[in-house]
Formats: structure tokens, C-alpha cells, sequence
């Protein structure tokens, strides 16, 4: 646990182990424009810490007790529209922990005299005893922040006299990200109209037309030419602006997913198609972020966790719909069906994922020709298990994910005809980040995900990490990419030899510098706090290249970046 680091002066303002006066009294230092600014700043980050804890640290059944009355609330909304009601067990811990999630500073005593408040307070901190130093802090800085906005007149000097600039571009940046959140939720609100037109596969009511024709105009609106930069310092404001996308960043990366242009738009294409039970394949390069697409699509809108299928030459049909399994029982062995993924998936209303799909073999893959057709509400029937009919619950839908057959990807096949007209309504090609880049152009799409891998609880870059490095490291996974995908543009022969082909172009073979290798280079870098660099990170990702001439052509592309030690480089 990530605990802050406290002066003497703050230690001695802890109060343990009982709580012995109302507020902790600022001192002259807090009294300050300085020390405003301070209690301020320490209060996002101990909030962070705070939650950041409990997210890794609440195990599944303290969840399920915290989130138990709101799951109620939600199952009762759902059924007053007819829809089916969430079993505790299907719901991901993704979406239990944004319900369950306790309001920490609803539950800070506002006085000691409340002998109440002060025993819920205790009882918190004694339920999460590894949180309880930082959720200590916070009181205090609270507390002591709470007091001194009553001084009115050291409050307008913060207000006049602390980075006044610094404050009126945050103030003009939150506006346009939230005009820019606005126009993203009215956009999500009118998929989510369609979406449940689609999943009952009826036409849009006159209302529902209605509210799409209110929420496109908001939209006209939202998006209308606004001042929102005033007398701002543009630079300033234009930075402030970068560090608070870079917050969102992080937090969404945190979720799971980062919501690049492709993302959104094919979630928004999928969705849909994917409510009303069409299957969807999602195919491109390997690393490129398919299998966490489907993963978030399954969690942020079926809220459940989905039924995984990892493709594989050995896959049977067995292990996809199910099996027979012998058991004793009162001394006799009996026969019974053991449900498969798919059979699992239906029966409970759950997507579906099967992931490289295209390295199944074509006979395993006829099996679920009759799966891809059927639809929630329809039955399906199990000959496995004696003709046994099962009727597909609300949610059901298949996704699948593969990898470009090439002759980079060993033991994949391309699927057979009647197999993929079953989904040629819905294939979506997930490129690498800034796909339509030159070389020439900077890669903002991988600088965004290796930005919010590493930056601080306020959307800073971090100290211990060289910034040069990091640049570097940022171009040569694009042009990893670009090379890799084949993509490649003016400049490619600066980085690989001629004589180099794979596919009939010249390329990289079994190695790329993916979404997912740059986040393990930049996890591995940042989590050591300062003991690896980025150029030895690269050493030891160049050293477990297993083709020896991948493991020539990205030395040059690493040497080429400055991303290798000296000793290396050489």
C-alpha cells in the first residue's frame, strides 16, 4: 500500500487510537496561500491512495454483501421494463466495485460530540485496517481544509494571489472537457436508445424517435462554437487541458480499456448488433487490444463477466458445448451432462468469447454454425445431452477475436465460408494505434496509453523516468507497428534491411512493440521506482527475441531510438 510521507509537524496532529476533538486545528503554515494549496493537493492524492487500496484489497464476497442493496434497486428498475433480473454470482467485479465503492467522506465524523459518528468511523478504519493510515490523513487534511474555508479573506487571497492564471485555465479546461464529456454522453444515450431497440428487435416507438430527435439537437448544440479560453494564457491553459485528458487516461486504462477513436466507434457499431444476440468478430495483429475490447464490451455493457474460450488446435466440440462426467452417488456411478462454455453462456444470459478463434480447427468451429445463428429467447438444443432443450436468456451473444493469417501467425486458418457469413454483418478490423500515420507524424495514440500507464496521481510525468526515454520509446513501438502491420511508409528502409520479407514486404517476422509489450516495458520501468530504466527495459525485451533476425532488425530499430544501454548499443 501506497502510504504519503508525513512531517513531523503532521504526525504529531494524528490522533490515535480514539478521535479527541472535532477538527484537527491548522496550523500557520496551513494558514497560508501555500499551505491552502498543499492541503488541497494532498487530499486528491490520500483520495486516490484511499481508493486505489480498496480496489485491490475488498475481496469478492465483501463486494457482493456491499454492493447486495444496490443490485436490488438495479433488478427492480430492470423489471419494471420486463427485463430479466442479475444474479449476484453473473455481475463482474468491475461493476461490483463502481456500486460497492463505501463514500469514505460521508463517513468522517463532524464532530466528537456524536458519540455515533465516531464508532462508524472507527469501525471503517478497524474493516479495512490497510487503509486506515491514508483514510486517517485524509480526516485530517479534510478537517483542517474544512475550517479554513471559513477564513473568507485567506480564501480570496488563494484565489487572487495562487497561480490565478494556473487556476482560471483549470477552471476554463474542466468546462471543455466536460462540453466534451456532454457531447460523448449524448452521443452514448442515443446507441443506447437503438441498442435496446435492437435487443427486443423492435422499431423505434414514436417516443424513442422523439428523444433521438431531442438528444441530436443537444448534440447540434453541445457542439456549437464556445469561448471557453477567455483571458487565459493559451499555453497554459492548452497544457492544463493535456493533464486532465491524461487523468481521464489513466482512469480509463484502470477500467480496462482505452477509448481511442476505434475503440468508441466500434463499440458503438457492436453494441447494438451484439444486445439483439449477432455474433461479432473483432480480427487484426496480435497485441492490438481485441480480447480487452471484448472484455469491456461484456463488462461495462452486459455487466457481466463473460464465458473465455482461449482458441487452441486441440479445442473439441466437447469442450465447447459440453460433456458427459461420470460421479458416484449412493454407491452407484450415474452419468451427467457437464455444460460447456456455450451451453454455460446461454442458459445464464452471458456473452461469449472466444478468443483466436481462427487457430480452432474448421471441424471444431462446424459445431457452433448453429450457435451463431441462434438468438435470446429461442431455444437451443443440446444433442450432446440426450436432445435436451435450453431456452437462451436475454444477454446471450458470441464474440470472437483473431489474428491476421499471415505467415506470422503459425497454425492459424482462415474460416470457412458458412462460418464467417455468419458474422460478415459485423467484423470489425482493429488496427494498431495511429494505423494511418507516417512516419514523419507523432504517434499520439501510443503516447496517450504510455502516458497513462505512468503518470501520477494528478496526470503528471513522473520523476524517476527519463523523458527522452520515454519519446523515444513511444516512436519505435509505432514504427514497430507500422513495420509489423506492414503499414509501412516513406523512411521504412532507414529501419529494416531490403532482403527482409514477410508476406512479399519487407517486415518484422514474430515481433512487435504492441499496445501490451509497451505496457509491460513501461509497468516494469515504473514499478521498480527508479532501479530500471527504459534502455534497460529494452536490453531485456530485445534479449528474449527468440528469431534471430527479428532480434537484428529491432536492435537496429532500438539502437536507431537511443533505447539501449551504452555497453548494448555498441
Amino acid at each position: 500500500m501506497k502510504n504519503l510521507e508525513i512531517s513531523p509537524t503532521t504526525q504529531e496532529l494524528r490522533l490515535e487510537p480514539h478521535i479527541e476533538q472535532s477538527n484537527y486545528t491548522p496550523d500557520s503554515y496551513d494558514r497560508t496561500v501555500d499551505g491552502v494549496v498543499e492541503l488541497m493537493s494532498s487530499i486528491e492524492l490520500t483520495m486516490q491512495a484511499v481508493r486505489s487500496d480498496w480496489r485491490t484489497t475488498v475481496d469478492r464476497g465483501g463486494l457482493e454483501v456491499l454492493a447486495a442493496p444496490h443490485v436490488e434497486r438495479l433488478n427492480a428498475e430492470r423489471a419494471a421494463f420486463g427485463g430479466q433480473p442479475l444474479a449476484m454470482a453473473d455481475i463482474s467485479n468491475q461493476f461490483l466495485l463502481g456500486m460497492a465503492e463505501p463514500d469514505w467522506e460521508a463517513s468522517m465524523p463532524t464532530t466528537t460530540d456524536d458519540k455515533d459518528q465516531v464508532a462508524r468511523w472507527e469501525e471503517l478504519k478497524a474493516e479495512y485496517p490497510d487503509l486506515a493510515p491514508n483514510l486517517e490523513d485524509w480526516y485530517m487534511y479534510h478537517s483542517k481544509l474544512h475550517e479554513l474555508r471559513q477564513d473568507s479573506e485567506l480564501m480570496a487571497r488563494v484565489d487572487n494571489e495562487w497561480r490565478g492564471e494556473q487556476m482560471a485555465a483549470t477552471r476554463a479546461a474542466h468546462e471543455f472537457l466536460q462540453l466534451e464529456r456532454r457531447r460523448e454522453d449524448i452521443g452514448e444515450q442515443m446507441a443506447e436508445i437503438r441498442a435496446r431497440a435492437a435487443k427486443t428487435g423492435q422499431r423505434l416507438t414514436p417516443g424513442e424517435q422523439g428523444r433521438l430527435r431531442n438528444l441530436q439537437e443537444q448534440l447540434a448544440n453541445a457542439e456549437a462554437d464556445v469561448n471557453l479560453l477567455g483571458e487565459t494564457d493559451k499555453e497554459v491553459y492548452l497544457n492544463e487541458v493535456d493533464r486532465l485528458k491524461r487523468l481521464e487516461d489513466r482512469r480509463q486504462l484502470k477500467d480496462g480499456l482505452l477509448m481511442t477513436d476505434q475503440m468508441r466507434q466500434v463499440i458503438k457499431e457492436s453494441v447494438p448488433a451484439l444486445m439483439a444476440g449477432n455474433p461479432a468478430l473483432f480480427v487484426g495483429g496480435t497485441g492490438g487490444a481485441k480480447t480487452l475490447l471484448a472484455m469491456y464490451i461484456s463488462r461495462h455493457y452486459f455487466g457481466v463477466e463473460p464465458e473465455f474460450v482461449r482458441g487452441h488446435a486441440d479445442l473439441t466440440a466437447a469442450d465447447l458445448i459440453g460433456r458427459a462426467k461420470l460421479r458416484e452417488q449412493n454407491g452407484a456411478t450415474v452419468t451427467e451432462f457437464g455444460h460447456g462454455p456455450v451451453a454455460r453462456a446461454a442458459e445464464q444470459g452471458r456473452p461469449l468469447i472466444i478468443d483466436e478463434a481462427n487457430a480452432i480447427l474448421s471441424e471444431t468451429l462446424k459445431s457452433l454454425n448453429p450457435i451463431m445463428q441462434i438468438r435470446p429467447g429461442q431455444k437451443l438444443i443440446l444433442h450432446e445431452d440426450s436432445g435436451r432443450e435450453i431456452i437462451v436468456k436475454s444477454g446471450f451473444c458470441v464474440i470472437l477475436t483473431a489474428n491476421e493469417k499471415s505467415k506470422r501467425y503459425k497454425g492459424v486458418d482462415d474460416f470457412s465460408v458458412d462460418f464467417q457469413n455468419r458474422v460478415s454483418a459485423n467484423i470489425y478490423r482493429i488496427h494498431y494505434p495511429d494505423h494511418n500515420n507516417a512516419y514523419t507524424d507523432d504517434p499520439i495514440e501510443n503516447e496517450r496509453l504510455a502516458f497513462a500507464r505512468i503518470c501520477t496521481e494528478r496526470g503528471e510525468f513522473p520523476d524517476n523516468i527519463d523523458p527522452d526515454d520515454f519519446d523515444n520509446l513511444v516512436r519505435a513501438a509505432f514504427v514497430s507497428q507500422q513495420i509489423f502491420d506492414g503499414t509501412h511508409g516513406e523512411g521504412y528502409n532507414d529501419y529494416i534491411p531490403r532482403d527482409k520479407q514477410v508476406d512479399g514486404k519487407p517486415g518484422l517476422e514474430e515481433t512487435i512493440i504492441a499496445s501490451r509489450t509497451l505496457d509491460d516495458i513501461l509497468k516494469k520501468v515504473a514499478g521498480s521506482y527508479g532501479e530500471v530504466s527504459i534502455k534497460r527495459a529494452c536490453q531485456r525485451f530485445l534479449d528474449g527475441i527468440k528469431n534471430e533476425s527479428d532480434r537484428k532488425v529491432m536492435h537496429l530499430l532500438l539502437g536507431q531510438h537511443n533505447l539501449l544501454p551504452d555497453e548494448v548499443g555498441k
